[in-house]
């Protein structure tokens, strides 16, 4: 009995660091939406950018030109989370991410990778589901949060943001 817990530990193992592992190549578009940094899905407000999860991506409007200002914040980085490059790589993105992708040095030493200067964000009110943008909209932590298109660009939201929702934070930040 103890060996099949030890098999099944080192399977279990097995799996999770192949869940982990992260296409590192520079060439935008190549692999699966799964192996990329930055690709695309659907949500109800239209085309957002993802990260490999699936997971809608978002900029706070305080952070333009690569300026970060959420990791200053207490509480911030916790409730949105920063996307970081793979370990030692570089952003890639899919076929339907067309702008540029670099990475900066957060105020606390994390890379985090942005799009057309955006530090881009997770939200940890979307739980974890694919598909969801919760956080378009949200006013907390000195600026507005939207969910990050294909069309962001470097001076604004412009075709780049979704579609704001107005909403306050149901989290109180």
């Amino acid at each position: 009995m103890r060996l099949l817990h030890i098999l099944a530990a080192g399977i279990a193992l097995g799996a999770l660091a192949a869940c982990g592992a992260t296409n590192t190549t520079n060439s935008p578009g190549n692999g699966s939406p799964a192996s990329n940094t930055v690709s695309t899905g659907s949500t109800s407000l239209g085309t957002v950018l993802t990260n490999s999860a699936g997971l809608t991506l978002y900029y706070l409007t305080t952070e333009q030109g690569g300026h970060d200002a959420c990791t200053t914040m207490s509480g911030c980085a916790a409730a949105w989370p920063a996307v970081t490059p793979p370990s030692g790589g570089s952003p890639t993105g899919s076929a339907g991410v067309t702008g540029q992708l670099a990475v900066i040095s957060a105020s606390d030493g994390t890379m985090e990778v942005t799009y057309n200067g955006w530090p881009l964000h997770t939200f940890q009110g979307d739980g974890g589901s694919p598909g969801k943008a919760s956080g378009n909209g949200i006013h907390s932590f000195g600026g507005t949060w939207y969910a990050a298109t294909p069309g962001l660009t470097a001076s604004g939201a412009g075709s780049g943001g979704a579609t704001p929702s107005g909403s306050a934070s149901p989290y109180g930040y």
